[in-house]
């Protein structure tokens, strides 16, 4: 599949309306594979398979109209993603001319055109400075740090019988239905090939059986597993589907849990399409609200990085970079064996040990002295917070 890549330009926004459309279009062919649209790093703020298909007298004037709707389609999925449910009715309204600053790039795919109609999907890349500065205008609170993915393994339990990787699975199909990458908690759902089934089957997914989950969430590269079970009874002509999502590797968050009664067996796929959504809508609602960037909480801290390389300084150095709480990070000296900075965050400790945990970087602090006791004058060295690497450095190539 080929696509164009449109930058956006403002200095050459006199141009692209005399060529009546809403962009300047410098056509770059690449090619890519579909399915390459998860949430990470920079990709939070791009989204991706926004469809349009517009109509106008001229072909010209219908691809203009496309780019500006595709624009505000996409702006809008871009800031409900990044913000909290309760606050997408408050979402700012931007102008087209401020819409059209804020994209970054704009790659469009499947372009089909006559002679009054423009059709295509498109993938818009917003930048991130001023998607803040709008967001922080209209006082809403927002994340942008991406988790790390979680690996689903959806158990229906039905008849008696618990599935998972067998073909007859509606509960499977209704996850393979969603747009796993669309929002803040990046989502994986297993091939279900030879090495998954050795890995775990139905019944140990179901119990969150540690040691069998660990090893194909590894196999995976996944931080997390969500073992999703779906229940399917009858009784008395009474159908009941009762769901249980729980996040493995956070069990303090309880399981999500959605019970429903109907008579019409032909709906069961519509219920379970419905829960799989919810679940999601659930997990990315939690995420965001203990990952809210608290810009009103500003503070600073004095690390130590121990370093075995300067390679590894570079690489954490630029992970630090690529955390959204964090506003600077100043080196106060260098040497062999370790690093000492100094990090401006936003919130807390706890939520900055959070954001660092999906760089593979943890933060750790030091034990608190004992109640009553003082370090000053008793000879003990008062040792400062570091931040250990957790994922080795990939070698140079």
């Amino acid at each position: 599949m080929s696509f164009a890549i449109y930058p956006m330009l403002r200095s050459f926004r006199p141009l692209a309306r005399a060529l009546g459309i809403g962009v300047l279009a410098t056509t770059v062919a690449l090619s890519v594979s579909a399915g390459q649209s998860a949430v990470a790093g920079d990709e939070v703020f791009s989204v991706g398979d926004i469809a349009v298909d517009e109509t106008a007298a001229t072909a010209s004037q219908a691809r203009a109209a496309a780019f500006r709707n595709g624009q505000r389609a996409a702006l809008t999925t871009l800031l409900r993603r990044l913000t909290r449910r309760s606050d997408h009715s408050n979402l700012p309204q931007v102008d087209s001319e401020r819409r059209e600053f804020m994209v970054q790039a704009l790659e469009v795919a499947d372009e089909r055109t006559s002679s009054v109609r423009y059709l295509a999907t498109m993938t818009v890349s917003f930048k991130p400075a001023e998607v803040r500065r709008l967001l922080r205008e209209a006082a809403i609170p927002f994340a942008e740090t991406p988790s790390k993915p979680l690996l689903v393994l959806p158990v229906l339990r039905q008849g008696g019988a618990q599935v998972l990787w067998e073909e007859a699975n509606p509960w499977r199909d209704a996850w393979s239905e969603l747009p796993l990458n669309a929002g803040l908690v990046p989502l994986i759902l297993p091939v279900g090939d030879l090495n998954d089934i050795t890995d775990v089957d139905a019944a140990q997914a179901a119990e969150g059986d540690p040691l069998r989950l660990s090893a194909i969430a590894r196999r995976y590269g996944a931080g997390d597993v969500l073992a999703a079970v779906a229940t399917v009874s009858e009784n008395a002509g009474v159908i009941r589907i009762d769901i249980a999502a729980q996040q493995i590797g956070a069990p303090s968050s309880g399981p999500m849990v959605f019970n429903f009664n109907i008579s019409d067996p032909a709906v069961i796929p519509k219920i379970l399409g419905e829960s799989a959504a919810g679940v999601v809508a659930s997990l990315e609602e939690a995420w965001k609200a203990n990952n809210v960037i608290a810009f009103d909480r500003p503070g600073r801290m004095v690390v130590s990085v121990p370093l075995t390389s300067l390679e590894q300084w570079v690489s954490v150095e630029r992970r630090l970079n690529d955390v959204a709480s964090i506003s600077e990070v100043s080196l106060i000296s260098l040497t062999r064996g370790s690093a000492s900075i100094e990090i401006s965050h936003f919130g807390d400790e706890a939520q900055l040990a959070v954001t660092l945990a999906q760089q593979d970087l943890a933060l750790e602090l030091p034990a608190a002295p004992a109640f009553g006791s003082s370090s000053f004058g008793s000879g003990q060295v008062v040792q400062a917070p570091r931040i250990r690497i957790l994922r080795p450095i990939p070698p140079r190539q």
